[in-house]
């Protein structure tokens, strides 16, 4: 291979970690955005559109990997990484092989922090819908009786805000 096509492998590296860096500080904006609990929704959302467009940068970023391995003759998996960086230099396939793992790094830090975030988007989706159903109107039997003396249920609707 190439020392042309080493510097393209690392530039394809260097462009990719910087997405994912940028995602990580949008997916911990999140967190924390998450954990105050804003009034309204609209800050959340323009998180939520940053991080949607980084994602498709990201899988942009995994598309031209993918690419340049099979401009190099290789399966674009980690086997052909692994033969790409096998005919490199030692050098330049130590420093590309440390790139790489600060990708790998970087993957699973927004993995790890936005897999936190659901689930505190979705405790907080269970906390909604629990105040959602107690607001709501429920019927409620109460005894009564009968003009003729016996006894029977009378269902009431009871709406919360009405109590």
């Amino acid at each position: 291979m190439s020392k042309n096509s080493a510097q393209t492998f690392k530039d394809l590296l260097l462009v990719a970690i910087s997405n994912l860096k940028q995602l990580l500080q949008v997916v911990e904006q999140e967190h924390q955005l998450l954990q105050s609990a804003p009034e309204t929704a609209e800050e959340l959302e323009t998180l939520t559109e940053h991080k949607t467009a980084l994602l498709q940068q990201v899988e942009k970023d995994v598309d031209q990997r993918k690419a340049f391995l099979e401009q190099q003759g290789l399966k674009a998996d980690m086997e052909g990484l692994e033969s790409f960086l096998a005919s490199l230099p030692e050098a330049n396939a130590r420093a590309l092989r440390q790139g790489w793992n600060q990708l790998v790094s970087l993957l699973e830090k927004v993995h790890q922090k936005n897999n936190v975030n659901g689930r505190l988007i979705n405790r907080a989706m269970q906390h909604f819908d629990m105040l959602l159903s107690a607001m709501q109107a429920t019927q409620t039997k109460i005894r009564v009786y009968h003009p003729s003396g016996g006894a029977g249920d009378l269902n009431i609707p009871r709406n919360l805000g009405k109590a």
